[in-house]
């Protein structure tokens, strides 16, 4: 069976959730790889790259059909930038396409095998 799930996510309110938050958000949605990529770049780019995989995690939980921790779902980066996205809770394997403007964030995930 092949599963699908789509996100979007206002970059905005990822920012204002960091700025409220700070380290506690990103501790207890994002894996530190995650956290890492995503601060690694500057300004609002980095609020973009954190929505990003905010929108991975949703689309994967609906693909899955039911609740899982955020952090359970991983977002990684491939060399050639291809998204790397793992979930312990997903019983296939996991194709995602991410992108973002400075203002929206969307992912789309398939499943294959659930």
């Amino acid at each position: 069976m092949t599963r699908i799930g789509v996100d979007i996510v206002d970059v905005e309110r990822i920012k204002r959730l960091h700025q409220q938050y700070g380290g506690r958000f990103l501790d207890r949605v994002f894996t530190q790889i995650e956290i890492d990529y995503a601060l690694s770049a500057r300004g609002n780019r980095r609020y973009e790259r954190l929505a990003a995989r905010f929108a991975a995690k949703e689309a994967v939980i609906k693909a899955i059909g039911h609740a899982v921790p955020l952090r359970s779902v991983r977002v990684e980066n491939a060399r050639s930038g291809e998204p790397i996205v793992t979930c312990e809770h997903a019983s296939g394997k996991i194709e995602a396409s991410l992108s973002h403007t400075d203002r929206l964030a969307i992912a789309y995930v398939l499943i294959e095998g659930e």
